[in-house]
């Protein structure tokens, strides 16, 4: 898993060699904090009179594609090729304004002031292990909020067939209506009817992504050819962008084994994308050509409702061919660039980017996103359930050091949980949020040895206490950053601190290990949310997401579920975004105070790029990084290459 759009994806970029990182502390930035940071454009502007069209870019990414199958992958190279293939009934621009996409048009049908325990009637009971998980094969799609799947012997749950009977009911949340666009083929020539929609959703069920699909999502039905409703379980604040968050498959594909699109499986992924699939190597390249019968290009681009960009933008994407590298060592993908063996790429551990910042060969396009880093404590292991102790070490993860020193400057220290980009529904003030939550994560030794003090009195600790941080080996930035707070905390005389690495798939599978919450580990992985500010909490901290990504520590506060559940389904937040925004900063403040967690800083999301390239636009998320920069109406985003 590297990185979260639509699903909580974890962030992993392909990078190696690690430098020292002695001397970088001795104090976090005594001087006033430098937040100007490189200057990059996020956007080359362009004159489309001038476009080209043609030609074959060449890129490279840092790590392979897991699998083809966007039900069956979480991690954010994967989903950068699934980008070319796939497509939703939704899309968005930069800014997270929703916009009909394979659907011609939506509306919001309904929306009935229930919760969960509406659908007592309709739940059947199922069996839990020790563990609390559901024995059934089923998609347990929820379970009614009075039962806890740890006492109980029997849970009262809803599966698919029971959310329909409701639906038929007329019980529901929210109902959304979809009309889609008559003609959209696939790449095999099937044309997009509702039916493949439904087949869509049920391919999801019990899959790798199962638990964010199904947190909102009840039911979906086709009314007609070429309409199909989406029904919500509760009002949900976040539906009109959750609910429709699925990939649409064809009819054959939607009914394959899991995780079988994939051509490792002997199966070619065909969506409706503009690029279709035509090669895969494993561990070494993919390759994609434009799609002819692309539906944009073949109805034009002015026959979508919402657009007004310029009269010359293209009716499709100008560039032919896709080769795509998979080249793990960033310093690598670097030199391949500079030999001109590919076009761009993203990644590049930071110190690199300085270097191509300052040549005139070469463009650095940057915007702040929702990615972040954290460390995660062992919150069941003693002593670190104790919230003092976890308290201290983040007193002691020096954050401005490492955007300074590790970073150099392309990233912002995280003082709050909350980037900017999810600010406007995230919380009621963001300036007065900072001011507020700020000391809390300042660097602050003489801090951190009062809490250690007390609390190893308390708890009769002896000192210094082992601790392992770990993280993935192919991330230099990162590596260096966990090398930093683990150098932070070894300066007291509190902890002995060592410092694991892995290579990346190796990673993800030990930290989603059921296991690996018993271990006392402290992990450093990053993700990226979505212009939903529960994702910047929630896949961190939800119980729902023990075991998936990420919750890698096993945290459960039922106080802290109670609260994002409060700021995202229910009525009131539904029709009062500024009461949503009150919610969500009480939500701040619990994590400030429990302090599960240590987001140390935002990314900066950046790619560099040759000259050949022109009119490249960056997305705020990596999953779609390149698909938005090739063609992207809602801003009138499209790049072609100039070549000599």
């Amino acid at each position: 898993m590297d990185d979260i759009n639509r699903r909580r994806l974890l962030q992993g970029m392909g990078a190696a060699g690690v430098t020292g990182v002695a001397g970088c502390l001795g104090g976090d930035n005594d001087d006033e904090e430098d937040s100007s940071g490189p200057e990059v454009s996020d956007r080359e502007e362009v004159d489309f009179a001038d476009l080209q069209e043609g030609g074959t870019l060449r890129g490279a990414v840092g790590a392979n594609v897991a699998s083809f199958d966007p039900p069956y992958s979480t991690d954010t190279t994967s989903t950068q090729a699934q980008n070319f293939v796939f497509e939703t009934l939704i899309t968005n621009d930069r800014e997270g304004n929703y916009y009909p996409w394979l659907a011609e048009s939506y509306e919001l049908v309904e929306t009935q002031d229930i919760d969960r325990t509406a659908y007592a009637d309709y739940m059947t009971s199922v069996s839990t292990d020790e563990e609390g998980v559901f024995e059934t094969d089923e998609q347990v799609i929820m379970q009614h909020p009075e039962d806890d799947p740890l006492e109980s012997d029997g849970v009262r749950v809803i599966t698919p067939e029971q959310a329909s009977a409701a639906v038929d009911d007329g019980t529901f949340g929210m109902q959304y209506r979809y009309r889609l666009r008559e003609g959209v083929q696939f790449h095999n020539g099937e044309e997009l009817t509702a039916e493949n929609v439904t087949a869509s959703v049920e391919r999801y069920e019990n899959s790798d992504v199962s638990a964010q699909t199904f947190d909102s999502l009840l039911h979906a039905r086709a009314i007609d050819e070429y309409t199909v409703d989406l029904f919500a379980q509760v009002p949900d604040a976040e539906a009109e962008g959750q609910l429709p968050g699925i990939y649409i498959f064809t009819t054959e594909q939607a009914g394959l084994e899991d995780g079988a699109i994939d051509p490792r499986q002997g199966n070619e992924p065909i969506g409706t994308g503009p690029y279709q699939f035509e090669d895969f190597s494993d561990e070494q390249y993919y390759e994609l050509s434009k799609f002819n019968e692309y539906w944009v290009e073949a109805m034009g681009v002015d026959s979508i409702d919402w657009f007004d960009g310029p009269e010359e933008f293209p009716d499709g994407p100008l560039v032919d061919a896709i080769e795509m590298e998979i080249v793990p060592d960033a310093a690598n993908r670097a030199a391949a660039l500079r030999n001109d063996e590919i076009d761009i790429t993203t990644g590049l551990a930071t110190d690199t980017l300085d270097e191509f910042n300052s040549d005139d060969g070469f463009t650095v396009t940057g915007i702040e996103t929702g990615g972040y880093e954290y460390i995660q404590y062992p919150v069941n292991v003693e002593p670190w359930g104790d919230q003092r102790l976890r308290t201290a070490v983040n007193h002691l993860v020096p954050r401005e050091n490492i955007v300074q020193n590790v970073l150099n400057g392309w990233a912002r220290p995280a003082w709050t949980p909350i980037p900017e980009l999810a600010e406007e529904s995230g919380t009621t003030d963001p300036e007065a949020l900072e001011e507020e939550l700020r000391p809390a994560n300042e660097y602050d030794t003489e801090r951190a040895g009062e809490l250690l003090d007390e609390v190893g009195e308390d708890l009769g600790l002896e000192y210094p206490l082992e601790v392992t941080l770990e993280t993935n080996a192919d991330n230099p930035d990162r590596v260096q950053m966990v090398e930093l707070i683990a150098e932070s905390m070894a300066q007291t005389e509190y902890f002995e601190t060592s410092v694991e690495t892995y290579e990346w798939n190796a990673y993800i599978a030990r930290v989603l290990d059921p296991e690996y919450p018993d271990g006392g580990i402290i992990p450093c992985i990053g993700l990226s949310g979505t212009f939903n500010p529960g994702s910047f909490c929630d896949a961190l901290h939800g119980t729902a997401n023990i075991g998936q990504c990420c919750n890698l520590t096993g945290i459960s506060d039922p106080e802290f579920d109670r609260l994002v559940d409060a700021a995202r389904f229910d009525i009131a937040v539904v029709e009062d975004e500024q009461l949503r925004a009150e919610r969500y900063d009480e939500i701040w403040r619990l994590l400030a105070d429990q302090r599960y967690s240590s987001l140390t800083h935002f990314d900066l999301m950046t790619a560099v790029s040759n000259t050949d390239i022109t009119g490249f636009g960056i997305y705020p998320f990596d999953e779609g990084i390149y698909s938005f920069a090739l063609y992207n109406p809602t801003e009138s985003q499209a790049m072609w290459l100039e070549r000599e």
